[in-house]
């Protein structure tokens, strides 16, 4: 009988020992994937922070680029400072970012479309200068002419300053006194609360340019949202840009004879779910060419 009790005892001892040793397996296991868990998340904050570091360097050297095209090209500076300006507010943005991916990938959309600009206004000045360059070759071979051709002299010299006026006005339109609004009401209010806000409406002055081609153009306005995302009507709206298709917010025909247009407004309705809050960034875009950025803060 205390053999038998004694068996029993070793049993419950054994079968204890075994559940025991299958807890620890399982607690092992799971601290296993925690300390996994935790690692990829650390290793995922520090790439994100690599990330913003890099990110905030490519806007210094954007920073620098336009400082120094801006003190290079006077015809051309108030835009410059304009963005300048621009930049320095996304980078200070940038500089309290705390570790949103989704946050980091708006940033670098930001950071791409000042880049686009900048290499559109690149263009223009370059064009600018290479222009100069060829007129002052022109010009030394009408000098040399001169003491053949005095008759001709008048006119070659009419020629050479309407070749330098359309020159220095630059082949691509811009868009200038940019301003973004949240409005409401028939009489359209002024409204920075994104839950009241009805419309957006994006006013601006398109540039005087002659030598741009003339007649029906669309102005292509691109709405980017505090979560980086273009706004859109529901629709597959896009068009051509770079070789390639670029999702639009709404657009408006016009017909251009070459002559300013002050004052011209574009509205884009509120969705059906309201503005979100936060920073949203419009972008005006002609010809293929971004013409334009402006922003605006709803609360």
């Amino acid at each position: 009988m205390e053999d038998k009790e004694k068996a029993q005892s070793n049993r419950v001892f054994l079968i204890l020992a075994v559940i025991l040793l299958l807890l620890s397996g399982i607690l092992g296991w799971q601290l296993f994937e925690q300390k996994q868990a935790n690692d990829q998340l650390a290793a995922e904050k520090a790439q994100l922070v690599v990330e913003k570091d890099e990110l905030i360097s490519e806007l210094e050297t954007l920073q620098a680029d336009y400082a120094t095209m801006k003190d290079e090209n006077g015809q051309l500076s108030a835009e410059l400072a304009e963005q300048l300006e621009l930049i320095n507010q996304l980078k200070a943005d940038v500089e309290k970012y705390k570790g949103d991916a989704d946050k980091l990938n708006w940033y670098r959309s930001q950071l791409k479309s000042f880049k686009e600009k900048y290499a559109v206004l690149e263009a223009q000045y370059d064009s600018l200068y290479t222009a100069h360059d060829s007129l002052q070759g022109q010009y030394g071979n009408l000098q040399g002419e001169y003491t053949k051709q005095t008759g001709l002299n008048q006119e070659l010299t009419n020629e050479n300053m309407n070749l330098a006026n359309k020159v220095a006005m630059g082949s691509v339109l811009t868009a200038y006194k940019i301003a973004v609004e949240g409005i409401r009401g028939k009489k359209d209010k002024v409204n920075t609360k994104a839950s009241k806000v009805e419309k957006l409406r994006t006013c601006f002055t398109l540039s005087e340019n002659p030598i741009t081609p003339k007649g029906a153009k669309t102005i292509y306005v691109r709405i980017i949202g505090p979560d980086g995302k273009v706004l859109s009507k529901g629709r597959d709206e896009e068009f051509q840009f770079e070789g390639g298709s670029m999702a639009y917010s709404t657009s408006q025909d016009i017909d251009y004879d070459g002559s300013a247009i002050d004052n011209l407004c574009i509205y884009y309705p509120a969705p059906a779910t309201q503005f979100q809050k936060g920073k949203h960034t419009v972008e005006l875009y002609v010809d293929k060419a971004l013409i334009g950025t402006a922003a605006v803060d709803l609360r």
